[in-house]
Formats: C-alpha cells, sequence, structure tokens
C-alpha cells in the first residue's frame, strides 16, 4: 500500500481532494497532525478533521500529545467525529515541538511512551497506529521505545530512519530500518527519501519485508509517482494534462476555501515550491510565480509554464 505523509502546511484536506480526485494512486491519506488547547481541538484544525472534507475511503487524523490525557482527549473527539483510527506523532523533529515533549521529543523517554500508550489503550476504543523516527538525538534510544511499542496492540508502526536531530538532512539510517523490521512485533511501513521510482525500487529490494510505504516530499515534487511506482503507463500527453487538472482543482479548492484572492495565492506559492519540480527549469519558474502580485499574473506564469512542460 501507499500513503500520503502528514505534511504541515502542504498536504491539507484542499490537497488531499484534488490528488485523490485525479490520480487515485494512495491508499490511505494521513491528515497533518492536530494538538489540543484547554482540552479542545483547536478551532484552526476544524476544517482538516471534517468529515466532509475527509471523504477518501481511509483518512487518517495524526496527532500532537505530550501525555495519555491529551491523547484520551484527542481520541476520544476524533472517535465522535466518525475517525476508527488516529496516529500518535513520535516523529515531528522541529525544536518547537519537541522543546514541549511532544513528537520525537518523547522518545528519549520510554516511560512517558509507555504511560501514553497506556492511557490509550485502557480507555480509547479506535486503533492507533504510531509515525516514528529513530530517537530525539540518537538511534540509541530505538531499542528502548520498540520494547514499548511492542507491549501494545498497534495497527502499524511508520518509521522515518533518521533521528530529530538531523531534520530531513542528512542520510537515512537503513540499518536502523533493519533493525526495527526484526525487533517490532507490529506492521512496518517505511517512510523517508523516496523521491522517484528508482529510489523506491532500491529501498524494496533492500528491505524485503516491507510491503507498505509511506510518501511525502516525492508526491509533492511529482504526484504522479505513486502511479509511476505501481506501474501504470501513461503517455507524455495524458500526464501533462493529469498534472494540468490536478493544478486546476488545487487552486479552485484555495479559491473557494481561502477568504480572499490574496490569501490563495500564497498558498499556491506556497504548492509551488515542490511541484515546479515536475517542469523543466523548475527553479525559473518557481522564481517567477512567487514574483506574481495578483491571480491574473499568476495565471499567466501558470499557463506558459505548462505551455512548457
Amino acid at each position: 500500500m501507499i500513503y500520503l505523509a502528514p505534511l504541515q502546511g502542504f498536504t491539507d484536506f484542499v490537497y488531499r481532494a484534488a490528488h485523490a480526485a485525479v490520480f487515485n494512486s494512495i491508499d490511505a491519506y494521513f491528515i497533518p497532525y492536530i494538538s489540543l488547547k484547554h482540552n479542545k481541538i483547536l478551532p484552526k484544525y476544524f476544517r482538516e478533521i471534517s468529515p466532509q472534507n475527509n471523504r477518501q475511503m481511509r483518512v487518517v487524523p495524526q496527532v500532537l500529545a505530550k501525555d495519555g490525557n491529551e491523547l484520551a482527549l484527542m481520541a476520544k473527539q476524533l472517535l465522535d467525529l466518525g475517525y476508527a483510527e488516529i496516529n500518535l506523532n513520535l516523529g515531528c523533529p522541529y525544536p518547537m515541538v519537541t522543546n514541549r515533549g511532544k513528537g520525537a521529543g518523547l522518545l528519549a523517554t520510554p516511560a512517558k511512551v509507555n504511560e501514553i500508550l497506556e492511557r490509550f489503550f485502557s480507555t480509547s476504543e479506535g486503533e492507533l497506529s504510531v509515525k516514528l523516527r529513530s530517537g530525539l538525538q540518537s538511534d540509541s534510544e530505538l531499542s528502548s521505545v520498540i520494547d514499548v511499542l511492542n507491549q501494545f496492540p498497534i495497527k502499524e508502526v511508520i518509521y522515518h530512519p533518521r533521528v530529530a536531530s538531523q531534520l530531513y538532512s542528512g542520510e537515512i539510517d537503513e540499518n536502523a530500518y533493519l533493525f526495527a523490521s526484526q525487533q517490532l512485533k507490529h506492521r512496518l511501513v517505511y517512510n523517508g527519501d523516496i523521491f522517484s521510482v528508482k529510489t523506491y525500487t532500491e529501498k524494496n529490494e533492500m528491505f524485503l519485508q516491507t510491503s507498505d510505504w509511506m510518501l511525502g516530499r516525492g508526491v509533492l515534487m511529482n504526484p504522479l509517482l505513486p502511479n509511476e511506482i505501481m506501474g501504470v503507463q501513461l503517455s507524455k500527453e495524458k500526464r501533462d494534462s493529469l498534472l494540468f487538472l490536478f493544478h486546476k482543482y488545487v487552486l479552485e479548492g484555495y479559491l473557494e476555501a481561502m477568504d480572499n484572492e490574496g490569501n490563495a495565492l500564497n498558498k499556491m506559492k506556497q504548492f509551488w515550491i515542490y511541484f515546479s519540480h515536475r517542469f523543466p527549469a523548475h527553479k525559473k519558474v518557481f522564481k517567477l510565480v512567487k514574483k506574481a502580485k495578483d491571480m491574473n499574473k499568476y495565471q499567466s506564469v501558470i499557463r506558459t509554464a505548462f505551455d512548457q512542460l
């Protein structure tokens, strides 16, 4: 199976709906992490988790929690909305999260991870998966966390084999992934640096026991990547028309979701940070997109970009 990673600011409900409508190649969509304030899910996340904005077959909200009480409260609110499963983020590497004892910040304290999971499985009816990194500062933390995870009926573990201090740079630790595949009792999903069919094939041959994959930035740069991994053969004309339609749906989605064209334009500029990689001279394309002052100028730049695709 192929999952779409929860990338804050990028794979929002507009992006997910457009991708599902055009490419039909993702088995599960993960909603970028949500959190609590005063024991309630913050209002800014309401559109992200609204069932009417998540009509795909399998959509999984990801949550940040610093303790078992927070996870239990979010689980109750999400289950009340109709979600059958949630994903616990033990992997977010950014200091603004880890310094608050959330995301990968929990990996240095396996006792806290145990408390959180114990509370969930003793109070909640839904399923729980985990998004994991190798550790906060060192992959020596991984073994203790795996020992904790193995004590609970977790649906699956999605593992990005980097430590948090690497953020998204440096090498993937393939040995750490192999270690996890041998030690974990749960289904293991690989996540990290799959940007092409070639890199997918290399990982697939290396990790023979893995059959499920989470893609993130690779999809943002090439929305057709899941189709290509599945061996779908398309003519250049068909690929280009699908990309054009995808952009159209994303633009229409943001124009509807945002309160004015300026905010929609800003969202599209963010979208093109990665989407521009699908185009020849992508740096030039992105530079022109960034310089667009209004929607008319933006549309002119986009027409030229697609004409040269």
